[in-house]
């Protein structure tokens, strides 16, 4: 599934890229895309690895089928892992290093469209079939004063575990879980009340995974 998506990918980006997807800092979403028959190559990240043999077949084939219909762009695959490491993202980035399609957390999004860093797709999502049954909750947070600057390659929704057995000791119904944020810090409280060290509600923050879901906690509130 992941390895199909970079068609589509590919597909919108075929004049975005020349419009200076790559970002190097220097306003590319304000840049003139060339003409459709020019030569050109692109680099695309993110590429499966050599030990992900099925991803990596299914990448292959998606390259050989855009190169096909449009023989005058050479894709050009990196691999390198981790694909993006946050450690490195931002210096690659203002480098010129990086990828000409790249992979991005959604909460980097804002600060590179914000640098021109990206490309504006827009005129190019009519080539994308799959684009009008993308959810537009998660296309959102790649637009900006109407403009499309990136498209989702995969996601994840959040939610919340309940503990049905603190729920049911805490004198809470487990069968109707909170459903705004004012009735999940009743819920908590209460199931802090229980003592024993038992804590109502926790968030995942070790190991670089705090930024996300307190991104998340933000655009929900």
């Amino acid at each position: 599934m992941r390895s199909r998506i970079l068609a589509t990918l590919l597909t919108a980006l075929l004049g975005a890229t020349a419009a200076g997807c790559g970002g190097d800092g220097s306003g590319g979403k304000d840049t003139a895309p060339l003409d459709a028959g020019t030569k050109v190559s692109i680099t695309v990240g993110c590429m499966p690895a050599k030990s992900q043999e099925a991803q990596r077949k299914e990448w292959n084939e998606d390259v050989a089928a855009f190169q096909k219909l449009h023989p005058n762009i050479t894709v050009e695959g990196k691999d390198a892992f981790p694909c993006i490491d946050p450690q490195t993202f931002q210096a690659k980035l203002a480098g010129g290093q990086m990828e000409d399609v790249f992979y991005v957390y959604f909460t980097d999004v804002q600060s590179i469209v914000a640098h021109g860093q990206a490309a504006d797709i827009t005129p190019y999502l009519g080539q994308v079939k799959q684009n009008p049954n993308l959810d537009p909750a998660v296309t959102q947070v790649l637009k900006d004063g109407g403009k499309v600057y990136g498209l989702p390659r995969q996601n994840y929704t959040m939610g919340l575990f309940c503990n049905r057995a603190l729920f049911k000791k805490a004198g809470l119904n487990p069968d109707a879980p909170p459903k705004t944020w004012t009735e999940a810090r009743d819920a908590a409280k209460k199931i802090s009340a229980l003592g024993d060290g038992i804590v109502g509600y926790a968030e995942l923050s070790a190991k670089n995974q705090g930024g996300w879901y307190f991104t998340e906690q933000i655009f929900e509130l």
